[in-house]
């Protein structure tokens, strides 16, 4: 039976044109690439992720709508009310990218507060929903996983190209990591020694993810970050399997 071949996360709407988002999900599809979860990082992402879910053809994409931490700062009023209306309308309903980043100032220019506040009523929405989430977690010392804890009715959570320690709670089965080529080459020793971290306590909870278009690849090239995945004792194959059902991608919720 021919392995499952998933992209955990990219930001398709980036795509510089029409055409060349058909031209890379044409490669995504020859190199049997079956969905690319597709994640809005701005309230301004919202239809333009919402349509590309709609589309038909040989990769199904999925969309997570929500607000990035570093664009906290352009969430508005009645901002979290839209964001319900949203995601109830898709067919697959995602919230995401959302977290925290509390990297060096100008990767995250919103504050610590606001981030923190919006991180906290976009999760309170996905607990309400029941829904799935796609997380960013940059040097947070732990706060992205804390905040998770008391949302019991979140079914999966997503964290995407985090290289933090990971607490025990969060290596139970609705938690999947995903990690790009640009984190697992050779010369990348974090994201290589992240990847070893999980694999030793939940290999089968390990994605590929391109982070298409700031990962350095399309969603083609997942296929070669899931053997560098496997070659640090990741279960790629069988994570994609894992990760499709929880996150509803060949089916409706």
């Amino acid at each position: 039976m021919p392995s499952l071949i998933v992209d955990a996360h990219a930001h398709l709407t980036d795509a510089p044109s029409a055409a060349e988002l058909d031209a890379l999900l044409a490669r995504a599809a020859e190199r049997s690439v079956a969905a690319v979860v597709t994640a809005a990082a701005r309230p301004d992402d919202w239809d333009a992720v919402s349509r590309l879910t709609g589309r038909t053809g040989k990769v199904r994409l999925a969309g997570a709508l929500g607000i990035h931490p570093w664009y906290a700062s352009m969430a508005g009023p009645g901002v979290i009310s839209r964001l319900r209306e949203a995601v109830c309308r898709l067919e697959t309903p995602l919230i995401g990218e959302i977290g925290l980043d509390f990297g060096p100032k100008g990767l995250a220019a919103a504050a610590r507060e606001r981030q923190r506040e919006l991180f906290a009523a976009q999760l309170e929405l996905a607990d309400a929903l029941a829904v799935p989430v796609v997380v960013h977690a940059y040097r947070t010392g732990g706060e992205v996983f804390a905040a998770l804890r008391s949302c019991r009715r979140i079914p999966a959570v997503l964290v995407h190209g985090s290289v933090e320690p990971v607490p025990r709670e969060a290596v139970s089965e609705r938690f999947f990591f995903s990690f790009s080529a640009a984190q697992t080459a050779p010369d990348r020793r974090r994201g290589r020694e992240a990847v070893r971290r999980l694999a030793l306590s939940a290999p089968e909870q390990i994605v590929p993810e391109s982070d298409y278009p700031a990962g350095g690849r399309e969603p083609s090239g997942v296929v070669e970050t899931a053997a560098l995945l496997e070659e640090l004792g990741a279960r790629p194959s069988i994570a994609a399997a894992r990760f499709s059902e929880a996150f509803g991608l060949f089916s409706p919720k």
